[in-house]
């Protein structure tokens, strides 16, 4: 069913004081004589929340795979399992959920055991938009996006992350912040830290 909308017209005295374009205005001229929230970078740091979207990185076996989902894949695809190495089964479910599906390159080898493992997992950070996708497709939780912010880099081959880069990132992550609370920030000293400087008066969070 298609409404039919007719545009109100405008008075007099909103054509020459122009009080549509004050009202379109109001929040913007508002916060731009407030004390912007900010913080003093690169010399003060704030640790990002566990759900930032930061460079990808790969979890490690280490006995916290999600089950029975983990165990069915590897069971399915015939996966050699190494502790301390990447979970990926290389079931290319990332690679299909991409927008850009190009900036992977993912390779999987036989072994003599007849079982398999990924050999070749490249992904150009060029090309990506960030957008989670691939992310959210893993089965095994393997592919995930890390605090890692400060990207910049004097060469293009460093935004390029190979199998032992994903697989590093994903150690250094899984020692510091896996079993941190999924809050967005990692605690009320941080919070309060860059929320204070605007003089905000915030409710005190409770751990359920």
């Amino acid at each position: 069913m298609i409404r039919k909308v007719f545009e109100k017209p405008l008075t007099w005295l909103e054509r020459i004081l122009f009080l549509d374009f004050i009202r379109g205005l109001s929040i913007t001229i508002r916060h731009a004589f407030r004390r912007t929230i900010t913080t003093h970078y690169p010399y003060e740091k704030l640790t990002p929340p566990k759900r930032f979207r930061g460079f990808f990185g790969h979890k490690v076996v280490d006995g916290r795979e999600p089950q029975p989902a983990f165990d069915e894949w590897v069971e399915r695809f015939k996966i050699e399992v190494v502790p301390g190495r990447s979970r990926c089964v290389v079931c290319l479910l990332c690679k299909r959920a991409c927008p850009v599906p190009q900036l992977f390159e993912i390779e999987g080898e036989k072994l003599p055991n007849g079982k398999r493992r990924v050999s070749v997992f490249n992904m150009n950070m060029m090309l990506c938009t960030f957008c989670g996708f691939c992310v959210d497709a893993c089965p095994v939780d393997c592919l995930f996006q890390s605090d890692i912010h400060e990207t910049a880099s004097y060469s293009r081959k460093d935004a390029v992350l190979d199998l032992e880069t994903l697989e590093r990132i994903g150690r250094d992550w899984q020692r510091r912040r896996e079993n941190e609370p999924d809050r967005i920030w990692i605690d009320d000293e941080q919070r309060m830290k860059l929320w204070y400087e605007n003089q905000l008066k915030l409710p005190e969070v409770k751990e359920n």
